[in-house]
Order: C-alpha cells, then structure tokens, then sequence
C-alpha cells in the first residue's frame, strides 16, 4: 500500500513536470513567431504581440501577457518577444508561471 502510493505520487509530479515543458515549448514558438512577424517592417511590435498571444490562446486555449522590446542579435538590430502565462496545475501543486521569448532580427525597410 505503502509503495503504491508513492509510485501515484511520483507518477503525478512526473506528469506535471511534462505538462510544464510542453506549455514552455509552445510558448516559445509562439513568441517565436509573434517576433518574426514584428521583426516585418510594415507589420511592427503590435502586430507582432497580437499574433503571439493568439497563438497562445489558440493552441494551449489560455491567456498569455506579452511584451515586445529591441535587442542586438548578432550585431544586428532585432526584437525579442516574450509570453509569460500560467502553468498547468495537478492535484495540489501549484504550477506558477512559464516565461518564454524568441526573437527575430528585424526587416531593413526599402531593402
């Protein structure tokens, strides 16, 4: 009895660690995509946050707050977007949040 019910509950934290990488790993592509499309010339950082968090929204069907900022990538001007959302909870533990963020180098426009 004893071990049956450590091995539920290691089974259970295991579970939850998986189900925490694979928010991350969707949060991150999608603000990986959310950065190509800002890095665009003619789209920009708002449309950029907005196609993130509909992704967000879309394939994990949860609320995600994004924010969009200027970074060097690689000697190059580039956008860095990141989700931040909560993270799935089992049982009794409670999950906290999961940060993601991709980035892009941006568009030259007239190039």
């Amino acid at each position: 009895m004893l071990v049956a019910s450590l091995v539920i509950v290691v089974a259970l934290a295991v579970l939850q660690l998986v189900l925490a990488a694979h928010v991350r790993a969707t949060l991150t592509a999608c603000a990986s995509e959310g950065a190509r499309v800002a890095a665009v010339a003619r789209q920009g950082d708002d449309a950029g946050l907005a196609r993130a968090v509909g992704c967000a929204r879309d394939s994990l069907g949860m609320t995600a707050a994004a924010t969009a900022g200027d970074e060097d990538v690689a000697g190059l001007a580039g956008v860095r977007v990141t989700l931040t959302g909560p993270s799935p909870v089992l049982v009794l533990w409670h999950g906290g949040d999961v940060s993601a963020s991709g980035r892009a180098i941006r568009e030259v426009a007239g190039a």
